[in-house]
């Protein structure tokens, strides 16, 4: 756990004095965000200590990237995003992102999880892939048409792998990843794909790993605040310092080096 009682580490405390000493920060804000499912953890993570250390409060909704983008692009307006890359870039292009509040966050990998208590199959080179998921009862993962990152990698996988048809009867698609592993920890599902910071902080889940290569799906992921949000610095500034990335790197996300 990062955070006993109430008490924080000293740069914590620090940027609580800065805050309110700036003026346009000292009064506490709410801080609209819209984030990918593979960033949830990382948010409740750091909800509560940004809170005490700014004064301000954090109100996340969590989907797809796809879907997240999409409903920035079609006119809703949160303060900040915290997306892939490509994603930020996108919104980015279309000038609806302050790009110099753009902070990188980390890596995650498609993996593949199944339950707690099952010995983790190997998935080491492509052939042993094959074989486990060809050995699999039942496979659910996120939905593409949603814009699910893993997902959509999961369904083109299928497709290299000359396994599509075989298992089609054997596939099921949730709308989203934390629904899917979710499900493997209920026993619903043998395997489950999604995103490694989806997966690792699941006490009801085993991380099996990331594909293997050349099927290996690494994806980085942003934060970045919307044109006109100066109130959202404060935030982006908090993920990046150090409590952010050690809550970063305990969520999933593979630390940039």
């Amino acid at each position: 756990m990062f955070v006993i009682g109430n008490k924080y580490p000293a740069w914590v405390a620090s940027i609580a004095l800065c805050a309110a000493a700036i003026s346009p920060l000292a009064t506490a804000a709410e801080i609209t965000v819209l984030a990918a499912g593979a960033a949830k953890e990382l948010v409740n993570r750091i909800d509560a200590p940004f809170t005490q250390a700014t004064g301000h409060r954090i109100k996340a909704t969590f989907d797809t990237v796809g879907a997240q983008r999409e409903r920035v692009e079609k006119g809703e307006r949160p303060d900040l995003v915290i997306l892939s890359s490509a994603a930020i870039a996108q919104l980015n292009k279309l000038g609806l992102i302050d790009p110099t509040t753009i902070r990188d966050i980390g890596d995650v990998q498609v993996g593949l999880a199944v339950s707690a208590n099952v010995v983790a199959p190997d998935i080491s080179t492509p052939e042993a892939l094959r074989a486990t998921l060809l050995a699999a009862k039942s496979i659910a993962y996120a939905d593409p048409a949603r814009g699910a990152t893993a997902g959509a990698h999961f369904a083109k996988l299928l497709s290299a792998l000359g396994i599509k048809d075989e298992l089609a009867k054997r596939t099921t698609v949730l709308s989203f990843g934390v629904e899917v592993i979710e499900a493997v920890a209920a026993g619903k599902y043998e395997l489950g794909v999604s995103q490694s910071s989806e997966i690792v902080q699941h006490k009801g889940v085993r991380y099996i790993g990331a594909l293997p290569l050349p099927h290996q799906l690494a994806t980085r992921y942003q934060i970045a605040a919307l044109k006109d949000r100066p109130i959202a610095k404060s935030l982006t500034d908090f993920v990046v310092a150090d409590f952010g990335k050690a809550a970063s790197r305990e969520s999933g996300f593979e630390p940039l080096h």
